[in-house]
């Protein structure tokens, strides 16, 4: 763990042209692209096709004609007609003629109700239909990342980023600026990297008080390193499926309560079961060491690299080198970190990448129930 420095955070009153000049100065041709975006740029709407499956009988015409009129009331032309055989309602992307075309499938109620997905509408909830639609054409089947569980990707698009995101980095990675930071990582060039207007800024200004010179994710997937590079500033990324397998990340201010890319991932057994010395007791006596060195001499007994939350840790508590703690005993490393973790609100969690390397995360007990809350029962993609 090297130890955290101090630097000057330069004057704000640049001009957004010089800020974006500056960023893409920081990023070198074939490495994935940067830019400034706010959260719904880069993100043109797809042309969206709405079909209604009705049964043949005179009251779901009579209803027919009342949503057909509504809908075009919203811009939209729906075609209204009965299933074939089998046929289910579903919301699907589909690629004509070089366009993104998002095909709806509904349903009519025998109450005359509208079914969409998983939503159905009333005559008297069109607004409220209008904003699921324009939803759906701008983020796609899966909705807004922000809010979706799954960041709107299908499970044949998470599977298709994670293999994206798997190859291993190369090196420390030097925590300057945010935006050199990302860059260092060579990402694959069919990645884009989207600044939300927020986290534009904040990119470009030198790393925090709190975060070290640089971070060790070396042999680490590049999904799960972008997500502990980004932590040190308070930020982290959400994936954004585009065409033709290519994707993009868009990287937001925020933690782990914010339905961002998990900061590694559960492991797939137990911690006793893939590290064998979790559980094992041995001879432990400190007095007044800091909980830094403690964390780190316990990693290398477990023999896995230690990451450290340096953001959430300043926020939430202290930062790790100006915690003191003393105890003697035979103990498990489990139980000298749970110790650690008690008394100072940190955690200590044996974490998995994409590939399923380990490492040890340091983080806030704040943050780590918010993982837990989100990604308790998710283990590493396959």
């Amino acid at each position: 763990m090297l130890p955290a420095s101090t630097l000057k955070t330069p004057h704000r009153s640049r001009r957004s042209l010089l800020a974006i000049v500056m960023l893409a100065a920081l990023l070198p041709t074939g490495s994935a692209s940067a830019q400034s975006s706010g959260t719904k740029a880069s993100r043109l709407k797809r042309s969206l096709v709405l079909e209604v499956l009705i049964q043949p009988s005179p009251i779901y015409r009579v209803r027919a004609q009342e949503w057909g009129r509504e809908l075009q009331e919203l811009g939209y032309a729906p075609r209204f007609r009965e299933p074939v055989a089998g046929e289910k309602m579903r919301i699907e992307q589909q690629l004509k003629d070089g366009r993104d075309v998002l095909l709806v499938v509904g349903g009519l109620t025998k109450e005359g109700a509208l079914t969409l997905g998983t939503k159905t509408y009333a005559v008297a909830d069109i607004k409220e239909l209008g904003r699921f639609l324009e939803d759906l054409q701008t983020h796609g089947p899966g909705g807004a990342p922000a809010g979706n569980p799954r960041w709107g990707l299908t499970e044949e698009q998470f599977q298709s980023f994670v293999k994206l995101v798997s190859e291993p980095v190369q090196g420390e990675v030097a925590l300057g600026s945010a935006a050199a930071a990302v860059s260092s990582l060579e990402l694959p060039q069919s990645l884009t990297v989207v600044f939300a207007e927020a986290a534009f800024q904040a990119s470009l200004q030198p790393r925090p008080s709190s975060a070290p010179e640089s971070l060790n994710v070396s042999g680490l997937t590049k999904g799960t390193a972008l997500a502990l590079v980004l932590a040190q500033y308070g930020m982290g990324y959400r994936p954004i499926p585009g065409r033709d397998d290519r994707y993009s990340v868009e990287i937001v201010p925020g933690d782990e309560g914010s339905n961002l890319w998990p900061t590694g991932w559960k492991t797939a057994e137990s911690t006793a079961d893939v590290v064998p010395a979790w559980l094992k007791s041995i001879p432990f006596d400190v007095e007044d060491a800091d909980v830094a060195s403690i964390a780190q001499a316990v990693a290398d007994k477990l023999e896995l690299p230690l990451v450290v939350s340096s953001q959430s840790i300043q926020r939430d508590c202290q930062p790790l080198e100006d915690l003191v703690y003393s105890r003697s005993g035979k103990l498990s490393p489990f139980a000298i970190l749970r110790g650690l973790a008690d008394k100072f609100e940190l955690s200590f969690d044996v974490r998995a990448d994409e590939a399923g390397k380990l490492f040890l995360w340091a983080t806030s007990s704040r943050d780590a129930a918010s993982f837990n809350r989100r990604f308790a029962h998710i283990r590493p993609p396959k």
